[in-house]
């Protein structure tokens, strides 16, 4: 087992989300009772979680919206953390173990 030298943001959406998902996506949808979270690896060191957000809840949020819609102009307008919040809840974390023998494989997303 290793200790990664990352903290993490746990993302999770909220009905706000699932909705506009639901309106963008046009179709009935089951979702689960509660959605999986999506986990953003983030510095292992932060002392203040609301700066932590403000610096990456564009970044998310574009993720997240690109994630079901590639078409920007159908994403809510997010101009701030306060609106973010309105969409996803977030947790943070300074603890990230590696369970696996296998090496960590990543492919660049932007």
């Amino acid at each position: 087992m290793n200790l990664l030298n990352r903290g993490f943001i746990s993302i999770k959406p909220k009905r706000e989300f699932l909705e506009w998902k639901l309106s963008v996506l046009k179709e009935e949808l089951i979702e689960p009772e509660s959605p999986e979270p999506t986990i953003y690896l983030i510095e292992d060191e932060f002392w203040d979680e609301d700066e932590i957000l403000k610096k990456y809840f564009n970044k998310i949020a574009k993720q997240e919206f690109n994630a079901i819609s590639e078409s920007s102009e159908s994403w809510p307008e997010m101009g701030d953390v306060e609106q973010f919040s309105k969409y996803f809840d977030s947790e943070f974390g300074t603890f990230v173990f590696d369970l696996l023998k296998t090496p960590i494989n990543s492919d660049k997303m932007d």
